[in-house]
């Protein structure tokens, strides 16, 4: 789904195409990345978020994690939400009745002080970018994948980094940071993201 509308830019980051504050394209995006029906959505919403929550549902399809990370075969992946939560609860719905690799997807909010060890996935947005070094710090040794919004979350020791610049969205990836969390990140993903440094 990912390849049929977003596209490698010549500058290496991953493109929208254009018009993301348009509410036609909020449809479009919305169909052809989580291919959810388009009656459950305003006009008048915002596209950012939507396109940035069909990002961590696709980042779900490209990061292997640890076998021992599920408790069974079929338990959930949860993506959680760290504190204020941007998403729209219709597209959370839809996504709920999403699966990865026989994993249905579990979308939760969280606050910045609850615990997340068992946890797949956290996006920090960028209300709490003033507690991102502390929650990342919390993390350290855990195979969660840290996804943020805020200026310098990779380069700090996240592992993708969600941006936007104009009317496109990008992200970035801080393959160390993966690689501290024993998270493998396709090449595919990879070949399509700006690569940063702590």
């Amino acid at each position: 789904m990912m390849d049929i509308l977003l596209r490698k830019r010549h500058d290496g980051c991953l493109g929208i195409g254009s018009g993301i504050r348009k509410a036609s394209f909020f449809i479009v995006a919305c169909w052809l990345l989580l291919n959810v029906s388009t009656q459950a959505f305003s006009n008048t919403e915002s596209v950012e978020y939507p396109v940035k929550l069909a990002f961590l549902y696709n980042f779900t399809k490209f990061v292997e994690w640890p076998p021992d990370s599920y408790r069974d075969p079929g338990a959930p992946l949860p993506i959680c939400i760290l504190g204020h939560d941007p998403f729209s609860p219709g597209l959370e719905g839809e996504l709920r009745t999403r699966t990865v690799a026989g994993h249905p997807i579990e979308v939760r909010t969280l606050r910045p002080t609850d615990a997340l060890s068992v946890r797949h996935m956290v996006f920090i947005p960028v209300t709490e970018k003033d507690q991102t070094d502390r929650i990342l710090k919390s993390l350290n040794g855990s195979s969660i994948l840290t996804v943020g919004e805020s200026e310098g979350f990779a380069a700090r020791g996240g592992i993708i980094n969600l941006t936007v610049e104009g009317d496109t969205v990008h992200f970035e990836v801080n393959q160390l940071a993966a690689e501290r969390a024993g998270l493998k990140i396709s090449s595919k993903l990879l070949s399509i993201a700006k690569i940063v440094k702590e």
